[in-house]
């Protein structure tokens, strides 16, 4: 299970932010929030608790290379993610979301 500050340590060489960038923050950049839990029961109790994590990737453009890294290092984590993505039309960015459990 990895925690939020390895999560953060891992991706030190991006902007990085938890929850939400700050209004202004220059694109490219990663924000992780949480996704809710998956928890599992026994005897009435939470027997094993699982927490959800997105990781958002803001870009100005489409890299292959950029994503390529980001992915790189959650397979270095030992995360098993899921990849969505997205364009905004409204405020012209890339969205792609990583989702994972940890």
């Amino acid at each position: 299970m990895i925690t939020l500050q390895e999560l953060k340590a891992a991706f030190s060489g991006y902007r990085y932010f938890y929850g939400a960038a700050p209004i202004g923050t220059k694109l490219p950049y990663l924000v992780a929030r949480g996704s809710g839990s998956d928890n599992f029961a026994a005897d009435s109790k939470v027997y094993s608790e699982k927490f959800g994590i997105e990781l958002d990737y803001y870009s100005l453009k489409k890299s292959e290379t950029e994503e390529a890294a980001i992915e790189e290092i959650l397979n270095s984590l030992g995360l098993f993610w899921n990849k969505n993505e997205s364009y905004d039309d409204d405020q012209t960015f890339y969205l792609s979301t990583y989702t994972f459990w940890r």
